[in-house]
């Protein structure tokens, strides 16, 4: 089945918040992600981060509820298949992830996030 709208995703959660292997890292953002394509690896259009996690490692680095990512470890967003940013955001605790994002103010800014332990 293909998808011509916008789409929120649990997956794309499950990917921001931890890690298949190993210690599971945990960053705290909950995101929607509009693209389109197959529902299980769309193409992205863009990735806003919907909520952040009080203080989850992602707020600490300064993330915030309303800012779009634009890239994750150097690899542009929009335009990209889902499953490829997989394994960029899966991080072992104290393994650090590297985002790039437009902050509501229209400032673009890098923003590195180092994976707590997730809480419990």
């Amino acid at each position: 089945m293909y998808l011509n709208r916008s789409i929120t995703f649990a997956l794309l959660v499950c990917l921001a918040l931890t890690a298949q292997a190993g210690g599971s890292g945990y960053i705290g953002i909950n995101v929607a992600v509009e693209g389109e394509g197959a529902f299980w690896n769309p193409t992205l259009r863009s990735v806003k981060v919907a909520k952040v996690s009080p203080g989850s490692p992602a707020e600490q680095a300064g993330m915030n509820a309303g800012d779009f990512i634009v890239e994750i470890e150097g690899k542009p967003v929009a335009g990209a298949k889902a499953n490829d940013l997989k394994p960029y955001m899966q991080r072992e605790v104290g393994q650090q992830v590297r985002f790039l994002v437009k902050k509501v103010s229209g400032e673009v800014k890098p923003i590195a996030v180092v994976a707590g332990p997730k809480p419990e």
